[in-house]
């Protein structure tokens, strides 16, 4: 049975990694999927593997790119049931001591990290609240609980999503709009492996013995998505191995 029959979607950071294996479960899943990325070819590649993508090739960091996708997704559907703000920059960023990261890329990493995922949730709020309602799922990462050593920047943005996520669940509530994070663990993607070699990676401390895969994030996504989790809003879901416990 396809649980997101019928279900109309956008995801940002959509052309590799998570943003890529959650776009195609979600079509396997019956959903529709409006994908956002920044990089026009492998976004290309993966609209040609299904005529239920919608690509949009666009910096969710853009106030305009975040509206245009909003408005996409009331034309082509007439509303929106769900948003998933997974865009993160990640890979190519200076792994150093505070004072040894440029201060400019601290602004870079939080522009689109946490400004994009508030321009698009506040974007989709209203093409969601006229739909009756809907979910957005927040990507923010164990990092969050745990902190790294040299990547300040990346480990605060993604702290900062877990408190976005908290208060958008409250403001959105009363409109049926529930918002929930998604916290990975170390996970084998494209930008996880500029942080870390996945083959060398200690899973000593991760009680289930092993580095995830993107396929392991995929069931927790489809629930908070799926009218399953209807009185499920304001959390963040760890799926981690039990590497980090909450």
């Amino acid at each position: 049975m396809q649980r997101l029959a019928g279900k109309r979607i956008i995801v940002t950071g959509a052309a590799q990694g998570l943003g890529r294996a959650f776009t195609l479960h979600l079509v396997e899943q019956g959903a529709r999927v409006l994908a956002l990325d920044a990089q026009q070819s492998p976004l290309a590649a993966l609209a040609a593997t299904s005529p239920s993508i919608t690509p949009i090739c666009a910096d969710v960091s853009s106030e305009e790119f975040a509206g245009e996708a909003a408005r996409r997704a009331q034309t082509l559907w007439g509303g929106l049931d769900g948003l998933v703000n997974n865009a993160a920059i990640v890979g190519g960023l200076t792994r150093a001591p505070i004072d040894q990261i440029p201060a400019a890329e601290f602004d870079r990493v939080m522009q689109v990290n946490v400004k994009g995922a508030w321009l698009m949730a506040r974007a989709a709020h209203g093409v969601m609240r006229d739909a009756g309602g809907g979910s957005i799922i927040n990507l923010s990462s164990e990092v969050a609980y745990s902190g790294s050593r040299n990547l300040s920047h990346y480990v605060t943005s993604k702290a900062a999503i877990i408190g976005l996520t908290r208060a958008l669940a409250r403001e959105f509530g009363s409109e049926c709009i529930r918002v929930n994070a998604l916290a990975p663990g170390y996970t084998d993607t494209e930008g996880a492996r500029h942080l870390a070699d996945p083959s060398s990676y200690d899973v000593s401390q991760t009680p289930l013995g092993r580095v995830g895969q993107p396929t392991d994030l995929l069931g927790a996504l489809i629930f908070l998505l799926s009218d399953e989790s209807a009185f499920v809003s304001g959390q963040v879901l760890l799926v981690n191995g039990g590497r980090v416990l909450q």
